[in-house]
């Protein structure tokens, strides 16, 4: 009888214990901590709720009745049955996340009560990243993602204090839930450098110094160890020079892109590839089977930067390392102290120059063009090696004073060792810098090197371009703009660029309205583009200002020899849109056609021969 009291008080006590789990379960209260929820892409209120204790035996029962559905075994990672975690695959190594640390993961979750989804990323076929222990996400997620490792797959039973509280979230998740989230650990701390996943980085112990990173083309001193399965495939323990996109390839293309978006010199990483970006269908035999990922931990100890400067291999600056701090290029004006030696390209080429010191100013033509291009690439403190085809050197002449054979590939070895940029140069020292590359555009223009002679008004342009100066400073760095815009206007004359000749004609006179030249070369341009009206204006204004200017005086003549032409052309058309029918065939007027035809042929020549501005500002 005693027994039987003693079962039924039992039976009582384990029924009250299921209700009192139950009511755990499904109706939780909840306070008022109020925060923010970012997950999958919608923000909904947090609730973090005190909820009331459970005891050893509930949450015993709870983790048994969880085991029985999964078939793990669930481990209480809150210690109040809060979250409970149910492993269904096994994460790789022993190391998981830690607070701050930049997880992604993929996950479904569903409701407890009816198994109903609300939410997936593998729906959206995009993971998800957050920044672990910062209250991004709710407090289970918190919780339980910084107990996995990587690839490890579990499901995460949170209750509602741990969830999203008594209001919820939205119309899928009612008050009180709770949630069970199937979550895989992809990865945390990487970055993603391909857009489709294929590719990502996670930066080691050594982050690296400076700002830069290797651009292809390059050369890159690496070491790493390669991994396929977890086995190692590869090792290079000792540097070696590697050139990215080069010819034959000495990395996957995964781990060169890695390189290029992310590492900075003296850094450390581990890059993730996958097949596509490894090895491919075909495998790496025997060590990477096909269709593999693989792994590459790689240092990055320094690099060459490589430039072609024209990107038709005419000079090529291959700057050996990267500095550690920062050192000003030798822009275009710099001055410059630089050590240099100059020979020969090839095996047992001939030294013609140096070692010696030279100091000199960027641009200003005292060494070959090839050279001067070269140097803007590199900055005080580097050493650097600039080769250089014949036409960017000495020509199919060769210099014989330096012993340059004619057609000649040459290197120059040098170390720059001071400068001083042009954004450190006063106004006077830019005037004369820039009239000194106006200069060589002259002559490069009468000597009908039209492109160069571009490149050297534009040169000359930028060194005053943001200058304004005052007083009589003022009006020579204005002068020196206008004059550097109509030099180009002529040279696009010359080049038939009509239109780009009439815009920088308009960029002189926007600078200097009663510019003679600029008003000159606008009305001549007008004239060839047929805006004769136009043009006219111009070149009658310019005689206005200057009525014995002849050029003016000839070229509006052509302008209106061509406006007659096309005036008496007119006049017969609309003569022959009103006048009577005839009665009779009318042979047409050959003579006159061949009159009218001459005018306008004799308008044209002088249009494009007469007034010819040839001599430069």
């Amino acid at each position: 009888m005693q027994f039987s009291r003693t079962r039924s008080v039992l039976s009582e006590m384990l029924f009250s214990v299921v209700i009192m789990v139950a009511a755990t379960a499904f109706a939780t209260p909840v306070s008022s901590y109020h925060g923010a929820l970012e997950l999958s892409g919608f923000a909904v209120p947090l609730k973090q709720a005190w909820h009331a204790p459970v005891g050893r035996m509930e949450r015993g029962l709870l983790a048994d009745s969880l085991r029985l559905r999964g078939g793990g075994e669930v481990t209480d990672l809150s210690g109040d049955g809060g979250v409970l975690k149910e492993i269904l695959v096994e994460g790789e190594g022993e190391e998981m996340p830690e607070k701050n640390d930049d997880v992604c993961v993929h996950y479904v979750g569903t409701l407890e009560s009816d198994g109903s989804k609300f939410d997936s990323s593998r729906d959206r076929e995009a993971p998800f990243t957050f920044k672990l222990g910062q209250g991004k996400v709710i407090k289970g997620w918190d919780t339980g993602v910084a107990t996995m490792k990587k690839g490890e797959k579990a499901v995460l039973t949170i209750r509602s204090d741990y969830g999203y509280g008594a209001e919820g979230s939205g119309d899928k998740i009612p008050g009180n839930a709770t949630l069970k989230f199937e979550v895989e650990l992809l990865r945390w701390n990487e970055k993603e450098i391909t857009p489709d996943g294929g590719v990502f980085l996670r930066p080691g112990a050594k982050k690296g110094s400076g700002w830069r990173h290797p651009d292809r083309g390059d050369e890159v001193l690496l070491k790493w160890t390669a991994r396929c399965n977890g086995q190692v495939f590869e090792e290079q323990q000792e540097p070696l020079l590697v050139q990215l996109g080069g010819p034959t390839p000495r990395l996957p293309v995964g781990v060169e892109r890695a390189i290029c978006k992310e590492m900075k010199k003296g850094a450390e990483a581990l890059v993730t590839c996958a097949p596509k970006y490894a090895f491919g269908a075909l495998g790496f035999p025997p060590l990477v089977p096909p269709d593999s990922p693989v792994e590459y931990e790689v240092e990055l100890l320094d690099w060459n930067a490589i430039h072609d400067v024209h990107k038709d291999g005419g000079i090529v600056v291959k700057c050996l390392g990267q500095l550690d701090s920062y050192g000003p290029l030798c822009d275009d004006g710099a001055r410059v102290t630089v050590m240099v030696e100059g020979r020969v390209a090839g095996e047992g080429g001939a030294v013609f120059q140096g070692p010696e010191e030279r100091s000199l100013t960027v641009g200003d033509g005292a060494v070959c063009e090839g050279l001067e291009r070269g140097l803007e690439k590199i900055k005080k403190g580097q050493r650097a090696l600039i080769s250089l085809a014949p036409n960017y050197a000495f020509g199919e002449e060769g210099n014989a004073e330096l012993g340059v054979p004619g057609g000649a590939h040459v290197q120059f070895v040098v170390h720059v060792q001071e400068v001083t940029p042009t954004y450190q140069l006063q106004l006077p020292e830019k005037l004369l810098a820039a009239d000194t590359r106006k200069a060589l555009g002259n002559t490069l223009f009468k000597e009908g090197n039209l492109e160069a002679a571009l490149a050297k008004y534009d040169r000359a342009f930028k060194l005053v371009q943001y200058e304004q100066g005052e007083g009589e400073e003022g009006e020579r760095v204005k002068e020196m703009k206008a004059s550097c815009h109509l030099n180009k206007a002529a040279c696009f004359d010359k080049m038939k660029r009509l239109d780009d000749s009439l815009t920088e004609a308009n960029k002189a006179l926007d600078l200097q309205p009663n510019s003679l030249k600029g008003l000159f070369r606008r009305g001549k341009t007008l004239g060839l583009l047929g805006k004769l009206e136009e043009g006219r204006a111009d070149l009658e204004r310019v005689l206005t200002l200057d009525p014995a200017n002849k050029a003016a005086k000839q070229q509006l003549h052509a302008i209106n020899s061509l406006q007659k032409a096309q005036d008496d052309k007119d006049r017969k058309v609309f003569s022959k849109m009103f006048a009577p029918r005839p009665t009779k065939k009318v042979e047409p007027k050959q003579e006159a056609k061949k009159e009218e035809d001459k005018a306008k042929q004799e308008g044209e020549e002088e249009v494009v021969t007469l007034g010819d501005d040839t001599k430069m500002n």
